[in-house]
């Protein structure tokens, strides 16, 4: 009682990013959000954890939800204004599934990947279907080491590997032995650098990032960003323990975006999308990524998956994500790599 309440909009004045912004936080479980009737509301006390301890709140919430202490949220779909989908069970690690309900994965399908392009494709999926569609919301690295380990159906991937200069055929090919995949493209997107506004400290390359007046803020391990900065830095002969700020991590491209533009880094890594979402910060290009899809052969023919292919090539589909901003959507559901050893 007498605790004090925000509103998304309040919120977002007070970490100085869009509302819409605040609506992502919680949809990826960084911000604890509550619903009262159809309004939704932030625990001051929520906020100020989340400003002080960052991506940890994200984290802190999935193991108590793998424990059962906590339950996921339930934000309206009105609520996030159409910009942010409710997919059953919530925006948790492996969408809130336990082993117990993993057995049954015959009857389900596990999109894994941390873009929200994928939320509206399982959305359009799952009323197209009577299985059920659910979201995990691992990295690119750790979706294709979980889909190895048989926890996902699907996954999807933006690594780039340095040695070859192209990106996530050789981790596929070599992530997953033994498994007979398909890779379709979904989109590409521009990567680069997020800094404050004007750049005052004129970051251009990743050399900069050994210098002794820049901090970076750094992504989670197993994330495409991770490693695409851990690429980067290798190819530039740069240590990792000489760039200040590598161990200071957060889990999204938003709350990367945030922390530079609080000034608590000079600059992060992220998409473009991401970037026009938060005021007070540039974006400076660094390469074009491609964001790919991986499936498993003895399921590309399955009624579910051929549906869901016809999804991501159908015009609706690919106008919808293209309308988002910042995404590419040529070559949408191409099959660009098949793995039949």
């Amino acid at each position: 009682m007498g605790e004090k309440l925000l509103t998304a909009k309040e919120a977002a004045e007070i970490l100085k990013v869009r509302k819409n912004t605040v609506y992502d936080m919680i949809k990826r479980g960084d911000l604890k959000a509550s619903k009262l009737g159809k309004q939704l509301r932030i625990r001051q006390e929520d906020l100020d954890f989340y400003i002080q301890y960052g991506s940890q709140y994200g984290s802190q919430a999935s193991t108590m939800l793998n424990e059962g202490k906590t339950q996921t949220n339930d934000i309206d779909k009105d609520e996030f204004e159409k910009n942010i989908l409710n997919i059953p069970n919530g925006p948790t690690d492996m969408a809130g599934i336990n082993k117990t309900t993993q057995k049954g994965m015959a009857n389900q399908i596990i999109i894994c990947g941390q873009d929200m392009v994928l939320d509206l494709l399982a959305n359009r999926l799952n009323q197209c279907i009577g299985e059920n569609v659910f979201r995990s919301y691992k990295g690119s690295y750790n979706a294709l080491y979980a889909m190895y380990q048989g926890e996902v159906n699907v996954a999807t991937a933006h690594l780039w590997h340095g040695k070859t200069n192209s990106y996530n055929i050789p981790y596929i090919s070599s992530m997953l032995p033994g498994t007979d995949l398909v890779v379709l493209h979904l989109l590409k997107r521009k990567q680069g650098f997020y800094v404050q506004k004007g750049n005052p400290k004129n970051i251009q390359s990743f050399e900069d990032f050994k210098r002794s007046d820049i901090t970076i803020v750094n992504r989670e391990p197993g994330s495409g960003v991770r490693v695409l900065i851990d690429e980067k830095l290798r190819q530039a002969g740069i240590p990792t323990q000489e760039v200040n700020g590598y161990q200071d991590i957060v889990s999204s491209h938003l709350e990367a975006a945030a922390a530079v533009n609080r000034g608590d880094a000079d600059v992060a890594v992220g998409s473009e999308k991401h970037s026009l979402s938060v005021p007070g910060i540039d974006f400076i290009f660094i390469q074009e990524e491609s964001y790919d899809m991986v499936i498993r052969k003895e399921d590309f023919n399955k009624k579910t998956y051929q549906k869901m292919i016809e999804i991501i090539r159908s015009p609706e589909y690919q106008k919808e994500v293209a309308g988002l901003g910042g995404y590419n959507v040529e070559n949408m559901g191409k099959i660009i790599w098949i793995d039949e050893e």
